[in-house]
Formats: C-alpha cells, structure tokens, sequence
C-alpha cells in the first residue's frame, strides 16, 4: 500500500506539472514524445495519425483602422480542414498623401490600396492553417501577426496581406503528388532536408508593398497579445538601423526611409527565437552543440520600389493574355506575346491529360510568350517555364508558389519525388535556349520552391538582370538560388535557401546587395563541383543573417565560401583558375567556417575584403566553425584577404588558426595573404 500511495503520488504530481504546447505547436501524432496537451483556451486537433497542433478553441478578429474618405469590409474565412473556422472581419482603408486620387481595384476576392506614395495589397481568401495544405483558392496567411502601412507621420494605416510558408506545405513525405496529405509515402531512404522544424512550429510569413515616400510599418500579434516593444525587437540584416518604437495598442512601428534599392529585412523578436543544437549528426532539443538561433514564427518585411517604367510590358488586347483568377486548366495560358496576372488567386488545375488533379502541371508557355507579369496580389500556384527564342521576362509584385509540388517533383514521372538534376521541377525553367539572349526578373517573389529555383538549358550564351526578387519558405534541400549566368547583374535580393544560396560558376557576374537565410545545406557561395576558369566575379554587401549547419562537412561545405569536390568525376587542373572580389561580407548569428575550398584549380586574384563575424563561430566539438583547405598538387592559391575580424577582433598573419579558425595547408605559405 505504501508503494501504491507514492505511485499515485507521483502520477498525480506528474499530471499536473506535465509541459504544455503553445498556441499552434504540435500535441500529437504518431512518433512524437513531446507535449500531448494545450495551453488553456486551446484544443490538441489531429490532421491525421502523424501530426497534432494546438488551436484556437475560438478566434474572432477585429480590427478598425483609421477614418478615411474611403473604406473598404472584407469578410476572411479562414479554415484548418476539419478543425475549426473562424471569420474575421478586417476594415481596410485606401489613402494616398499626394494631391493624386487613390485607385481601388478589386478582382476575384482580391483588393489592392494604391496610391503615388505607397500600394498595400490584400486577399480576400485568407486562410490561417498551419496543419494542412490550403485550399486551392485560398492563401496561407501568417497566424501570428498584422502589419499595415502609413506615410510616415501620418498614422493612417492600410493593411497589408502577410503570406505564410510552412515545412512540407502542410502535406507530409509524398512521393506523389496524388497520395493523400500525410499518408508518408516517400521512402525513408529519401532525405528532404527537413527534419524537427514542424514539431517545432517553424514558418515564415512575409508582407509586401510598393513605397516612393518614408513609411512607417506597425506590427501587431494576431492574439492581441504584446510585442514587448522595441528592446525585444532585432532588426536583420542588423546594419540596418531603422527607428522602432511602440504602439499604444501592443504592436510595434518601424520607421522605413525611402530608398531606390528597396528594402529587405527580418523582424525578430527575442522571446521567440528557438536555439538549434546538433550533436554532429542530427538536430536535438538539448546537449549538443548550439549552431544556429533564429524565429520560430519569422516575419519578413519587404519594401520594394514600384516596378520601373521599362520593366512593365507593353500590353495591349492584340498581344496580352489576361488571365482569370481561378483554377489554370492545360492552355488556359494560350499563345499571346504577354502573360498577364490580375490581382488573384491561381492554380494549376488538371494533369496533362486534363483530368482534374493539383501539383500535376506547371506553365509550359508557348513560344511566343517572351513576358510573363505578377500584378501586387497575383498568387500563382504553379510554375513557370520558357520556350520562346527571343529575351524573355517574369516582372511584378505578385507570387509565384511551388507549394502543390511534392518535394523534387519531376515532370518527366508525372512529377513524383523522383530527382533528376536536369527535370526535376523548376520555379523558371527553360530548355530550348537559342543563345543571346537575356532574362529579366524584376519584382517577383517565389515561395516553397520543390528543387532548384532557376536553371536554362540549351546554350551558355544567356545572361541575367535579376532585381528586387525574393525566395522564401525553402525549407527542403536542393533549393538553392537562382543560377547566375555569364556577365549577369543581380542586385537587391533576398534568398532562403537549403543549397548553394549564389553559384559562381561564369564570369563577369556581379551581385550586389543580397540577403541570405541559410538552412544547413552546402555554401552561402559556391565555386566547386568542376573545374572552372573564371574570373571577373564582384560580389558587395552580403549580408547572411542566419545559418544552422547540422554537420561539419567538405562534400557539401558547411561554409559561407565554399567549393565542393568532383560531382560526376574530373582531374584537378592547375593551369585553370578561379579569380573574384568579395566586398562587405556580414555572417550574422553563429556562424559556419569562413572557407571550405577543395581545390580544382587554383585560385588567382581571389580576393576578399571587409568581412565580420560579429558574433563568431559555431563552436563545439562538431568543428563546423573550422575553415579547412587541403593541398592539391600544382595549385595555386593566391588568397588576399583584408580587414577580417571576429567578435570585433582584427584577424591578422599572427592569429588566423585561434581567432579565424582558419586551417590551411602549409603547402601553400607565401601564397596567400590576411591585412
């Protein structure tokens, strides 16, 4: 008796101190040894036997901005497929603080508040889910936070739709595109990359507008519940050195200065952040050694430049097909000059055969479509690919998603999982190149890409102008960045990332202003894979503002300039070389090694200069902080490195192994440089 007493003792007290999951974490499912019951006001809601979440037992939402000569109701119905719905009623205002009249369009539930100073933008389809995928009609909408926009000073605030991505889409491992949502079809010897960021509630939600004037940017919790004001709020890139201050209603406001360039950057909040530890070989939620901080819920702000006069097509009724918001059907795209997307929901409807099936088309275009343009609150579900012999065009603000494809989708198998490095799906994609020519991207987002983002095949005589463009939701391997082609030009970027975030494989390149968020799959910048001569590559102000290597790896280096060994075989080649200027380096948080370099071919006039570690290295025994560069017989490596310094301490000649970590062979002394 005495036994069953502390028994019963014990259980009791267990019942009542056992951890609760937070709003929106996970409760159940099979496999996970976490948490199993929910903060108060919340129920545990199962989306199937392998994944359980935390909502709300009710939500209601109303919010009332300020009076203006113009008010616009739009009723949100958002839904968690089979577990609980909410109406919010939003007010949306229309304002402009020119002398000018402010245009509202509305087309297929979608408005837009647009004036000469400043244009926000919102769904009328809103659906906040952060189980499953969404309806087809529908857009992820962040669960957790609302932002609206004003001239600065003026405190007339306009809404602005905030976008949300999730691990997997909400749909689980499937190797097919057809088997229902969390069925786990994907074999187990298939790595996708992602691994505990659905149990622990990771996302990323952005919002997007067009600005010419200052703005101010207020943010406020979804719940009502305190942002804790400025001291809990880091702005990244952190150069950035906006004013914030507090609303009287719990949010946040963030003082933006208008600028050309545009302006991309997080909002974090210090008592959301979720430490990474890894014990070498998987992440774990305790031990191991810490190599990566960043949001649970992040919170990207996107500030961009109206589109410049000669990236806008020259539309008209003889040469544009507009299309209708609604489901894309095989053709619906026709044959026209332009491609145009009104303000609207959109998605790929049928397989090529035309029965009705999602994540089984992608937009083949015609080859005579040169131009395809995003109006601000297009959101396209599908992906895009050229055929046209002439330069061609993707422009606007709106969105273009992966988020119906299953992971590596390949057209070539009726877009299993089945990879292939030249068909596997990507977001831009063109196979019949005819050479001279030239891409141009200027506005776009893309988000939950299912492979690689970009690549043209056909010839290398193809050169990019990319602008304003920005990649989010890359939560699986092998989504990489955009390819860089000869003599291309790519400013103003954002990229999330779980591969090679920039490849440096042509020459003449130059890339300025770029933005990286790092999962832990190979480098920020790669130059391996082949043998390369190249030379001419300008690279200024990068800014990496998050990384969480898993491993300590040279294969796929778990560095911020990296070159990997032979992918499909080769000889190392001496007489060839690799030859560029890195300016204005920043790896922000913990960071991986500063170069992991299997050489191929030596290294002439590789020079990098003004880099920080304001925070230092991964450290630990895992050793992903170590820059490692081994010997390779007749190389070459001609490195100059300047103004170097980690946790604001100069790297010097004297200090490079203690400080800078830095581990290079004694075979190449005297070739290389550190001032």
């Amino acid at each position: 008796m005495k036994w069953t007493a502390i028994a019963l003792f014990t259980a009791v007290l267990f019942s009542v101190t056992e951890a609760q999951q937070s709003l929106w974490g996970q409760c159940g499912g099979k496999y996970w040894d976490g948490a199993k019951t929910c903060v108060p006001g919340t129920t545990c809601t199962c989306a199937s036997d392998y994944y359980c979440q935390c909502v709300p037992l009710s939500t209601t939402l109303s919010t009332t901005t300020a009076t203006t000569s113009k008010t616009t109701n739009s009723a949100i119905t958002t839904t968690t497929e089979g577990t609980v719905t909410t109406t919010s009623t939003v007010t949306t205002t229309t304002k402009s603080t020119t002398s000018s009249s402010t245009p509202t369009h509305t087309a297929a539930g979608n408005s837009t508040h647009c004036g000469t100073d400043f244009c926000t933008w919102w769904h009328n389809t809103g659906e906040i889910n952060t189980l499953t995928r969404v309806q087809p009609g529908n857009v992820r909408q962040s669960h957790r936070y609302l932002v609206y926009v004003s001239a600065a000073g003026a405190n007339n605030w306009s809404p602005s739709f905030i976008y949300e991505a999730i691990p997997r889409n909400g749909m689980g491992r499937l190797y097919s595109p057809w088997d229902p949502i969390y069925s786990e079809t994907q074999p187990s010897s298939v790595d996708d990359g992602i691994t505990i960021e659905p149990s622990i509630g990771l996302n990323m939600a952005w919002s997007q507008f067009e600005f010419a004037v200052d703005v101010d940017v207020k943010i406020n919790r979804r719940d009502g519940v305190s942002l804790g004001g400025p001291s809990n709020v880091v702005i990244r890139p952190t150069s950035i050195t906006y004013s914030i201050s507090s609303s009287s209603d719990g949010g946040i406001i963030i003082r933006v200065p208008a600028t050309t360039n545009g302006a991309k950057f997080s909002v974090e909040f210090n008592d959301d952040l979720y430490t990474f530890r890894s014990d070498g070989n998987q992440y774990v939620t305790s031990g191991g050694d810490v190599v990566g901080i960043e949001p649970t819920n992040a919170l990207l702000i996107f500030a961009s430049p109206f589109i410049p006069a000669n990236m806008m097509p020259p539309m008209n009724a003889q040469n544009t097909k507009q299309m209708t918001p609604g489901p894309i059907n095989v053709g619906d795209w026709g044959s026209s000059e332009i491609l145009y997307f009104p303000p609207g929901v959109y998605w790929m409807n049928q397989d090529w055969t035309g029965n009705q099936k999602l994540g089984q088309t992608h937009l083949k275009l015609d080859s005579k479509t040169y131009w395809v343009h995003f109006a601000p609150g297009a959101y396209v579900k599908g992906a895009v690919e050229y055929s046209t012999g002439s330069n061609f065009y993707a422009t606007g603000h709106g969105v273009l998603s992966g988020e119906h494809y299953v992971y590596q989708a390949n057209p070539q198998t009726y877009y299993q999982s089945l990879k292939s490095d030249q068909y596997s799906l990507r977001m831009w994609g063109h196979y019949s190149l005819k050479g001279g020519q030239t891409w141009y991207c200027v506005g776009p987002t893309i988000t939950a890409p299912p492979f690689n983002t970009m690549d043209f095949y056909g010839s290398n005589d193809i050169t990019t102008r990319v602008s304003d463009y920005k990649q989010t939701g890359a939560f699986w391997f092998q989504t990489d960045g955009p390819a860089v082609y000869p003599n291309s030009v790519v400013h103003d970027i954002f990229y999330h990332v779980n591969d090679d975030a920039i490849k440096t494989y042509y020459s003449g390149v130059s890339i300025t202003r770029a933005t990286i968020w790092k999962a832990h799959n190979d480098p920020i910048i790669q130059m391996g894979w082949t043998t390369r001569n190249i030379q001419g590559i300008t690279i200024d102000t990068l800014n990496v503002i998050h990384t969480r290597y898993i491993k300590s790896e040279t294969y796929v280096p778990s560095a911020i300039i990296g070159a990997s060994p032979f992918y499909a075989g080769g000889s190392v080649d001496p007489s060839q070389s690799i030859g560029m200027t890195i300016s204005n380096l920043v790896c922000e948080g913990p960071c991986p090694a500063f170069m992991r370099i299997t050489p191929l071919q030596s290294y002439k006039n590789f020079i990098v200069k003004g880099v920080s570690f304001p925070d230092g290295f991964q450290a630990g025994s895992i050793g992903t902080g170590q820059s490692i560069i081994p010997a390779a017989n007749g190389i070459t490596m001609n490195l100059n490195i300047q103004n170097w310094t980690v946790k604001g301490q100069k790297v010097t000649m004297s200090n490079f192994g203690s400080l800078g970590q830095f581990n290079i062979d004694v075979s190449y002394w005297g070739q290389w440089s550190i001032a």
